[in-house]
């Protein structure tokens, strides 16, 4: 199986970045990569386990004749190969991304499924691969797609499992840093608001914990045409319950 992580202190090992764009780098320098190899290179990130050559080849040109696209991959990893970087490694007919590549995506994937004991407290910073932009924004491939949605439920569960590590932790920043984060990934998450609520809160910020809420229910009213559910709408029912008008409490004065 594909390792998640680059080996420590590998500082001259390459680093594949899949959020926000596709980029690829070894220390400080920029390796400019074909669009097919990079094709090639997401496409066994994203695979944990190795993949067939007669596979990668049918889902990276899929309007090809086979003959056609078993050309393409073979020259596409020679691209690949002649750099003589640890990017793709071949046993028999299958391949599938170095251990040596640090990816984004792999540090994410680590966290969501190694999350560590849920009381201890979060890492001292969030990791970037968490704060990153759409999974290759602007590819349109059904592999890709396929992947983006389900990166996007794993980036929000954990970005809201990290929030409530860091607030038990007492680090209400990072707390909140990472459920604006979820927020930001799905505008419609009510859970996710629902932990800024909290956060507020905690912090002594009552007014901006219904300002939180009555944003939340303006946008899923206008969005969906549903009200919030009773488990975020009961932290403010206290703070938002009904006050004497301002006449009446003219009246109470004079």
């Amino acid at each position: 199986m594909v390792t998640t992580q680059s080996p420590d202190g590998c500082e001259d090992c390459p680093r594949l970045r899949l959020l926000g764009g596709f980029g690829l780098t070894v220390g400080e320098t920029a390796v400019p990569v074909v669009p097919g190899a990079q094709r090639l290179l997401a496409y066994l990130v994203l695979h944990a386990e190795p993949v067939s050559r007669a596979a990668a080849a049918r889902s990276l040109w899929p309007g090809a004749t086979p003959a056609r696209a078993s050309a393409c991959l073979r020259s596409t990893l020679w691209r690949l190969m002649k750099w003589q970087l640890p990017l793709v490694t071949t046993a028999g007919d299958t391949l599938a991304a170095h251990r040596a590549v640090s990816v984004d995506v792999w540090a994410v994937r680590a966290l969501a499924h190694d999350p560590g004991d849920p009381g201890a407290p979060g890492p001292q910073e969030v990791p970037s691969g968490l704060l990153g932009g759409e999974l290759l924004p602007g590819w349109d491939e059904p592999w890709v797609a396929q992947e983006r949605e389900w990166f996007r439920q794993v980036r929000l569960r954990t970005l809201e499992m990290l929030s409530e590590r860091y607030r038990r932790a007492g680090d209400l920043y990072l707390a909140h840093k990472t459920a604006v984060a979820a927020v930001r990934v799905d505008p419609l998450r009510e859970s996710a608001h629902r932990a800024l609520v909290e956060l507020h809160l905690a912090d002594g910020n009552p007014a901006e914990a219904v300002r939180q809420f009555h944003h939340y229910r303006a946008l899923v009213r206008r969005e969906l045409g549903l009200d919030p559910s009773p488990a975020i709408s009961g932290l403010v029912d206290h703070l938002v319950a009904e006050r004497p008008s301002v006449v009446g409490s003219a009246r109470l004065v004079s």
